[in-house]
């Protein structure tokens, strides 16, 4: 037997008697998503970039708290020395959100990409899918919504869900749960992937019991972070997207926010009175200790962790909110109410500047972003409110 023959059969040997471990194909479908996301994040940050210098160096000054960091201000001239804005009109522009947003009846992606349906109007969340955008209307009742779905052939009603959608750190992966019937006592399906499919084979379904309603917030490896509905109170939970399994998170009343960057949670602290405001906590998500709490009311995290952000709220339209440190729970900003208006979404984008939908008071409205070295700069056009039931600016995912 030649040397050619006896390396032929030693690997033939090897490959028949070697096992292989696969990887899931859903696993395989989010590690690309991942990749895509990171490259479809840094195309944001460097356009936002460009954008940025093409600012006129002038800016609405935040409310500092004093461990506040301020970042280089020597070029900066503010036109507004208080800590309240008044007219949206007076904020400079600045670059457009890095996150999906809706306008009007227009649903603008993070790459550019815009679809026009006069559905969207009053649409109050809206992700990509594989068989076109998913969207969200006002339902019949506050805590459900109509789901629908738009493709090159038009529209078509899916079924119930909820109001939002959740969306993974890198803007990529997206999570909605939706039932064919409105009915209470109906069973659901809970979709976590990237270019979710809304049919059965797509990638990331389990289904979920009849009778409990399923809140999509954050999304975690292998898991959707969720309040559900067993009965009148709802109850945090991780649901294994493969298994269907859900594991309790047992230190909190209810979630907020999810970072799977550093595997943790956000929400209000469990034992507390119902429907009464108290501490929130940022939560281990793998073993459900507390890392640290707070008297305000904790939202979501920036797409890279470090932050959190924050709500107290007041009287009328003097909520207020700051940004925290997600790992000490120390203070790092606040920024100011509207002194005529009010805030009605806040969102992190890609460069962890916050974003906002804010009317100033006179039925003009805008995105505007929020930074913490003080700078405030439009992120939209400002534009003349029509209905006084929606926004005419809406944050597609995030809230």
């Amino acid at each position: 037997m030649t040397t050619e023959d006896l390396l032929t059969r030693s690997l033939h040997e090897v490959t028949e008697h070697t096992d292989y471990q696969t990887t899931p194909l859903a696993t395989v479908v989010r590690r690309a998503g991942i990749v895509r996301g990171r490259r479809r994040r840094t195309t944001a940050l460097a356009a936002a970039a460009v954008a940025a210098v093409a600012v006129t160096p002038t800016a609405v000054w935040l409310n500092h708290s004093p461990d506040t960091s301020s970042g280089p201000t020597t070029t900066l001239s503010p036109t507004v020395s208080s800590g309240s804005a008044t007219s949206l009109t007076d904020v400079p522009f600045g670059h457009a959100p890095g996150i999906d947003y809706l306008d009007g009846n227009t649903y603008l992606d993070m790459n550019g990409g815009r679809i026009k349906d006069p559905a969207l109007t009053t649409a109050t969340a809206a992700t990509p899918v594989r068989d076109g955008l998913l969207f969200a209307l006002p339902g019949e009742t506050p805590d459900r919504a109509d789901l629908w779905i738009h493709t090159t052939n038009g529209d078509q009603r899916l079924g119930c869900g909820r109001n939002r959608f959740a969306i993974s750190d890198d803007g990529v992966v997206s999570a909605y749960w939706v039932t064919d019937s409105c009915n209470p006592d109906s069973a659901g399906k809970l979709y976590d992937g990237v270019n979710n499919t809304m049919g059965e084979g797509g990638p990331g379904f389990v289904r979920t019991p009849a009778g409990v309603m399923i809140d999509p917030v954050g999304i975690q490896t292998e898991a959707v972070v969720v309040n559900a509905w067993h009965g009148q109170d709802p109850t945090a939970e991780l649901i294994d997207i493969g298994t269907g399994r859900a594991t309790p998170l047992s230190a909190l009343r209810i979630v907020t926010g999810s970072d799977e960057n550093n595997h943790v949670v956000s929400g209000e602290i469990a034992g507390q009175p119902a429907g009464q405001v108290g501490e929130s906590a940022v939560v281990d998500a793998t073993t459900g200790s507390v890392r640290w709490r707070t008297d305000w009311q904790l939202g979501q995290f920036s797409a890279d962790g470090k932050y959190v952000v924050g709500l107290r709220s007041g009287e009328g339209s003097t909520d207020s909110y700051a940004v925290f440190d997600a790992v000490t729970g120390q203070k790092v900003a606040d920024f100011p109410t509207w002194s005529s208006g009010w805030i009605t979404q806040v969102a992190w984008d890609l460069d962890d500047t916050l974003l906002a939908v804010v009317n100033d008071g006179s039925d003009r409205t805008a995105i505007v972003r929020f930074g913490r070295n003080g700078l405030v700069t439009r992120a939209t056009p400002v534009r003349q409110k029509k209905y006084a039931s929606v926004d005419v600016f809406r944050l597609a995912t995030r809230p």
